[in-house]
């Protein structure tokens, strides 16, 4: 016998609607785009939906962004848990990170707009800088330990040096969508990885 969906299946299956339709909103138009009846029309739900279960747009539209944004970080957070060297745990980290982006690459301007938002609004600046803080303390921590080892030169400074690995993954997204055909995300972390060990024979 077929059973209809609860009450609270229902609230959770449109609240993820109104999620899903706003990430695709703003991916596929930017967030000039996300209008409420056009989050709302693409959801299926009807516009006071979104005030029930997120109090605004502005809210709806944060949470879609940033839950997009902490879905791309966290495979790379995973990969610290590996049990291997620093030198392939570090490239694991970078890999993973411009992979989960790669699976995802028409997801881009979510992640995207959702540093922007960032950089705008302080209550959305601090959801990015904890998320990236996480991050970044567990790559210096790494760098720190390669350091020790020999592995990378003397003069890098971890947290400086986490904090770039971290630019230069943001770049590599940006660079990956506006000139796909020369900028093969896996490719340039491999590079950058090598780069930094590699230096360690000139220090």
């Amino acid at each position: 016998m077929t059973t209809s969906p609860s009450a609270d299946e229902r609230s959770s299956a449109t609240r993820q609607a109104l999620l899903d339709a706003a990430r695709r909103c703003v991916r596929d138009g930017g967030l000039a785009s996300a209008t409420s009846r056009h989050i709302t029309t693409e959801a299926g739900a009807n516009l006071g939906a979104i005030t029930y279960y997120f109090g605004s747009k502005d809210d709806l539209i944060a949470e879609a962004l940033f839950g997009a944004l902490e879905q791309r970080i966290s495979p790379a957070l995973e990969a610290f848990a590996a049990d291997a060297p620093p030198t392939e745990t570090l490239l694991a980290v970078v890999q993973q990170l411009l992979a989960e982006f790669r699976r995802n690459e028409d997801e881009a301007p979510v992640y995207l707009e959702a540093l922007l938002l960032a950089t705008r609004d302080a209550r959305y600046r601090e959801r990015a800088v904890t998320l990236y803080g996480s991050l970044r303390a567990r790559l210096a921590e790494l760098i720190t330990d390669l350091a020790a080892q020999g592995i990378v030169p003397s003069w890098v400074e971890p947290t400086a040096m986490a904090s770039l690995v971290l630019a230069c993954a943001n770049g590599i997204v940006l660079q990956s969508r506006l000139d796909p055909d020369h900028a093969d995300p896996l490719a340039l972390a491999t590079q950058f990885a090598g780069l930094l060990v590699a230096a360690a024979t000139s220090d």
